[in-house]
């Protein structure tokens, strides 16, 4: 059948795409080492800077810049150091010979899990004779309001994006495997998540794009430029795969085929964020089932609360099959958010604003599993042993949507998550923090 030959296709056409579109990297990104190093005191104008990175650096979405005493900022050419992709170099035989004085290094980098890395460092030409500059502020990193550092419109984006992509492609396989019609109110509640799904990815996108932006600001060369990035390209296909879904439900009006597309861009996800820079082998699949079996937990629910009224029993059987459904669910995603914030946080780190959004997604978890519970053995029985009673399913919906709420919160902090710097993973060497570092 349709439903059964979609799927395994999806996946493996995900699996493809994940490979296409991601760069494996080892860390989040962060500042080694520098030349000039920072604070040093060169008797002798420098001829280049080379700043060297903890992860591959992407030379077409970096910037360089020197600032004089005097608070002028020059950019500087970026390229790629030929015999390392952890090092920028910018050389400076575009300036004339530094004067001696005292001069500040600021820098933009985009990571491989995608978000902007930036900051700055003083360096000194001569010894004395030279007043010091005039503060330079360090160039803003992130773009618009901010919460713990991440950028709050565009992680809001992707929350609801990949929300209503999860919602949708949950939905559809419940319409699918319940045989619902496409004239049936979860039919066309996910038809509208379908819409919703790419304006909220497309948002996104441009959202991460004025992010990423040295000087956040989007123009024909730098969207060219970010495109052609495998981040970028990352980001993009994420976009542009939310779109046919739509187009299987709403045109061409074949539910199967529209959770097998559904599932692409969901899939997709996996392979954007920190699950590309830290331990991408492991982290993608673990992200992919985390992604898939909330999808399926979120469907469920909305199944159960756009249904038409029904007899209370057909409701109390649709319920139970929808329980053993979310009770895998939980499983599946309690043990791959486990595994991912194992792989992407040290234990000794997780007092940290990471970890602290981790366990505000724990509570959260631990609040819905509390909700399943009740509707399994308090709610459930109700309805069975009294099905007479007029509109005996309107309390149990009445606490599926209370539900509901919860999740969207705990897939808002999902997006929020994705934009928070985790910490190093253990192993893995810090460099020293200076004044001028960025934290």
């Amino acid at each position: 059948m349709l439903r059964a030959r979609w799927l395994p296709r999806s996946l493996a056409l995900s699996a493809v795409l994940t490979l296409l579109v991601h760069t494996t990297a080892n860390a989040h990104a962060m500042l080694l080492s520098s030349e000039p190093a920072a604070g040093s005191i060169l008797a002798a104008s420098p001829s280049r800077i080379r700043l060297l990175f903890s992860e591959a650096i992407e030379p077409s979405l970096s910037a360089i810049a020197i600032v004089g005493g005097d608070g002028r900022t020059t950019p500087l050419p970026v390229g790629g150091d030929p015999h390392d992709v952890h090092a920028l170099v910018a050389p400076l035989s575009t300036l004339s010979a530094l004067a001696p004085g005292e001069y500040r290094v600021a820098w933009h980098v985009v990571s491989a899990d995608g978000h902007p890395v930036g900051g700055s460092y003083l360096f000194s030409v001569g010894h004395g004779g030279a007043p010091p500059p005039e503060a330079v502020a360090n160039p803003a990193t992130t773009w618009g309001p901010t919460f713990v550092g991440a950028p709050l419109v565009p992680a809001l984006l992707r929350g609801l994006g990949v929300g209503a992509i999860a919602a949708a492609a949950g939905l559809l396989f419940f319409i699918v495997w319940l045989g619902a019609g496409l004239g049936t109110r979860p039919a066309r509640l996910a038809l509208w998540l379908a819409v919703a799904a790419p304006l909220l990815l497309g948002a996104h996108f441009g959202a991460w794009l004025l992010n990423a932006s040295p000087d956040h600001r989007v123009d024909a060369a730098w969207l060219s430029t970010a495109v052609e990035s495998a981040v970028g390209r990352a980001e993009l296909w994420r976009t542009l795969l939310a779109i046919p879904p739509l187009w299987a439900l709403a045109l061409a009006r074949r539910p199967g085929l529209a959770l097998g597309l559904a599932m692409l861009p969901l899939l997709a996800s996996a392979a954007v964020g920190h699950s590309a820079a830290v331990h991408p082998m492991l982290a993608v699949p673990s992200k992919a089932l985390h992604l898939a079996a909330m999808a399926a937990w979120i469907g469920g629910l909305l199944w159960l609360v756009a249904r038409e009224r029904t007899d209370a029993g057909t409701f109390a059987v649709e319920a139970s099959r929808v329980s053993t459904v979310a009770l895998t669910a939980v499983v599946v995603v309690t043990l791959s958010g486990v595994a991912q914030t194992l792989l992407l946080v040290p234990l000794h780190d997780l007092v940290s604003a990471y970890g602290t959004i981790v366990a505000a997604k724990v509570a959260g978890l631990g609040v819905l599993v509390a909700f399943g519970a009740h509707h399994r053995y308090r709610m459930l029985p109700r309805i069975t042993l009294s099905p007479d009673a007029p509109h005996p399913t309107d309390a149990f919906r009445a606490s599926l949507a209370r539900e509901i709420a919860i999740v969207g919160l705990v897939v808002l902090l999902g997006g929020l998550l994705a934009y928070v710097s985790p910490p190093a993973v253990a192993g893995e060497p810090r460099p020293p923090v200076t004044p001028e570092s960025p934290q």
